[in-house]
C-alpha cells in the first residue's frame, strides 16, 4: 500500500485510479449526473468553443482528468462534457477516480500556457510580443474586439503558426535591433509588421513619398508612436507626422480615462499607420471605419526572402525632447 500524507489527510495512492476512456454523449451525460452542486458556474461560450473543437476534429487528447472524488462526484471536467453533448460526438479523456475532494479546490489554479507558449511547445518558437502583433495584424475591423481576444483561442494556435513563419525573419531583424521589448506591444507592432509586409510586395513602379525602405519605415513608425521622436532618422513634416496625431488622440483618451487597448485604439493606429506608410501628414485620423487600408494581411506572400542590406541609410540625428519635436506642430 502506498500513502501520501498532507495537511488535508492521508491519501491512498493504491486506490486512485486513472484510465482512457472515449467518452461519448451518453457516458458524458452520466458523468455529469455525478456533479457537485457548488461546482463553478458553467460558461456557456466556453462549451460551445469546445463542441466546436470537438466537430472539426482540432479537439486533441489532454493530461488534464474528468476526475472524480473518494464519493464519485466529479470534481473537474464538466466544461468537457458538456461539449461532448453539444457536439453529439465522442472525445477521448483521461477519467481520474476516487481523487480527494480538497482537488477540486486546487484546480485551475496552475497558470495556464498563453498562446505564444503554445505554439512554443508545438515547436514553433515565438515571443509573446510577436504573437498579439500577428493576431492584430489579421483581425477584422468590423468586430467589436481587438485581434488579441478574438485570435487568442486553441483553434487559431495553427493559423498564428502558419502566418508567422511566413514573416519570421523580420520579427528576427527587429529582435537583433531591440525592438522586441515589451514597450513595443500591440497595436504598435501590429502596424509595424503590417507596414513591412505590405511594402516589402509592394511594386516598386512608384517611390513613396518618404523614400524610405520597408523595414526602415516600420521602425520609424514604432519609434513615432511609441516615443514621439526618432534617434535613428529625421522627421519630415510634409509625410511622417500621422504617427505623432495618433499619439495626440491617444493622449486625449487617457485624459478622459477612456480604454486605450479597444478596438477604436487598434483603428486608429492601423489608420494612422496606412497613413504614414503612403506618406501623408493628416491634422486628424478618423477611426469610424470598418475596412482595413491595408491589403488583406492573411493573403500577403512571405517576406523572409526579403534583403535588410539595401536598407536606406540611418540617419544619427540629436534625440529630440518634450519641447523640441513636430508633436508640437500638431493642432486638432
Amino acid at each position: 500500500m502506498k500513502f501520501y500524507k498532507t495537511a488535508d489527510g492521508i491519501i491512498d495512492l493504491d486506490d486512485i485510479q486513472v484510465k482512457l476512456e472515449l467518452v461519448t454523449p451518453e457516458i458524458a451525460k452520466n458523468y455529469l449526473s455525478c456533479n457537485f452542486k457548488n461546482n463553478r458556474i458553467l460558461r456557456k461560450p466556453w462549451v460551445k468553443e469546445l463542441s466546436l473543437l470537438i466537430k472539426k476534429k482540432e479537439f486533441n487528447l489532454s493530461w488534464d482528468c474528468i476526475s472524480f472524488d473518494e464519493k464519485g462526484i466529479l470534481v473537474n471536467g464538466q466544461h468537457r462534457l458538456n461539449a461532448v453533448i453539444d457536439a453529439n460526438l465522442p472525445a477521448p479523456f483521461f477519467i481520474a477516480k476516487n481523487l480527494p475532494h480538497v482537488a477540486a479546490q486546487q484546480g485551475d489554479n496552475g497558470k495556464k500556457r498563453t498562446q505564444s507558449e503554445r505554439i512554443t511547445v508545438g515547436g514553433t518558437v515565438m515571443k509573446r510580443q510577436e504573437c498579439s502583433a500577428l493576431k492584430n495584424a489579421i483581425c477584422e475591423l468590423n468586430t467589436a474586439y481587438t485581434g488579441t481576444y478574438l485570435y487568442g483561442l486553441s483553434r487559431y494556435d495553427k493559423l498564428i503558426t502558419e502566418i508567422y513563419k511566413k514573416h519570421s525573419k523580420y520579427f528576427d531583424e527587429l529582435d537583433k535591433i531591440n525592438y522586441l521589448r515589451n514597450k513595443y506591444t500591440s497595436p504598435s507592432l501590429a502596424v509595424a509588421l503590417k507596414i513591412f509586409v505590405e511594402m516589402a510586395n509592394r511594386p516598386l513602379k512608384r517611390p513613396y513619398k518618404h523614400n524610405q525602405k520597408a523595414f526602415d519605415r516600420s521602425i520609424f513608425w514604432l519609434d513615432l508612436f511609441i516615443d514621439g521622436y526618432s534617434e535613428r532618422f529625421t522627421i519630415n513634416k510634409e509625410t511622417d507626422l500621422a504617427p505623432l496625431v495618433a499619439r495626440k488622440a491617444l493622449k486625449h483618451k487617457r485624459d478622459n480615462r477612456r480604454a486605450t487597448w479597444d478596438i477604436e485604439t487598434l483603428k486608429l493606429a492601423i489608420k494612422a499607420g496606412h497613413l504614414f506608410m503612403k506618406g501623408s501628414s493628416p491634422k486628424r485620423i478618423n477611426t469610424n471605419y470598418e475596412t482595413d487600408p491595408f491589403s488583406s494581411f492573411r493573403t500577403l506572400p512571405s517576406t523572409n526572402s526579403h534583403s535588410y542590406n539595401n536598407s536606406s541609410s540611418i540617419i544619427s540625428i540629436q534625440k529630440f525632447n518634450k519641447d523640441n519635436n513636430c508633436e508640437d506642430l500638431i493642432h486638432f
